[in-house]
């Protein structure tokens, strides 16, 4: 890993109103290209200090330097109050997140500060579209193992940290997974893609059962559509102009929004960038309960048609 430099928790107690969330570590899988690196350049826009992977060191430390670059060539923004790392990480090897939870721990102490976001964006989606016994068994397995799988090996290794974090401040901690509409709406021509996002929201009513008197919250969150490799190589996608892609600083801006600790009304529950904003889902918030999954309302409801 190379750096560039440029009892319960509750959100109410004194402890907790000492604590800025941007202050806290956040770590981002996936986040050398795509939608992971403007996530991490916007959590590092924000203050947070960032660590993001790759599925190699070397691209994981150029995009490192590539986000402190751009963030430090920017207006006001100072080498100082950039702290960006690379580091590998393979979410399908149990080996590999192994250590990686022990680099995120050795980064925390390093930096002075605890994790306290975990953004779980890395993942893929088939080869080809089509019925299933048209696919490759073996390419339908790497989506499930990176995206569901994969997602659960890094959740286990790392909730420890995230947990005792919120236990030792008082304050929250929060889980941001990249979902999709497929994971909610499904989409037949990628049917294992939209499994694999399915058994996300799962994964989340589970840790807000659990987890949510402990300081965890969890967060479903859409990108929509954004202009990328992964989503240029599905046919399905064809027939979108330059203005039907999600602008992904929309995504980012809201990823920001829900690691910032103003939306945690929002645990359990699935929003959308390019649909909800910041704005829309703070207005909204009085009308939710914190950790009930029992009103229908932004959690999966699965139909057979």
């Amino acid at each position: 890993m190379t750096e560039s430099v440029g009892t319960q928790a509750t959100s109410t107690g004194s402890d907790a109103s000492r604590v800025d969330p941007a202050t806290g570590l956040a770590v981002v899988t996936g986040g050398t290209r795509g939608i992971g690196r403007e996530l991490a350049q916007g959590l590092a826009a924000a203050g947070h200090p960032v660590l993001l992977t790759g599925r190699s060191e070397a691209s994981a430390q150029a995009a490192a330097q590539r986000v402190t670059d751009e963030l430090t060539a920017g207006a006001g923004a100072g080498a100082g109050s950039v702290r960006v790392a690379g580091t590998v990480l393979d979410v399908t090897d149990a080996a590999s997140v192994a250590t990686f939870a022990d680099t995120v721990a050795g980064t925390a102490e390093q930096w002075g500060t605890p994790l306290r976001t975990l953004v779980n964006n890395a993942g893929l989606v088939e080869a080809s579209e089509g019925p299933l016994w048209e696919a490759d068994p073996e390419d339908l397995a790497r989506v499930v193992d990176t995206n569901l799988t994969g997602v659960i090996r890094v959740l286990h290794a790392l909730l420890p940290q995230l947990l005792t974090a919120a236990e030792d401040t008082g304050a929250p901690v929060r889980i941001i997974d990249l979902n999709s509409g497929s994971g909610a709406h499904g989409t037949p021509p990628h049917a294992v893609y939209a499994a694999s996002k399915t058994g996300l929201f799962r994964i989340a009513q589970s840790l807000v059962e659990y987890g949510h008197d402990r300081g965890l919250r969890v967060f479903e969150m859409s990108p929509g559509v954004v202009d990328s490799d992964m989503t240029r190589s599905m046919p399905i996608h064809d027939h979108r102009t330059a203005d039907d892609w999600t602008d992904p600083q929309l995504v980012a801006d809201l990823a920001v929004a829900l690691a910032s600790g103003g939306l945690d009304g929002w645990t359990g529950r699935y929003v959308r960038a390019g649909v909800d904003t910041p704005e829309s889902l703070a207005r909204s918030q009085p009308e939710l309960v914190a950790g009930e999954l029992g009103d229908d309302y932004r959690t999966l409801d699965l139909r057979m048609r």
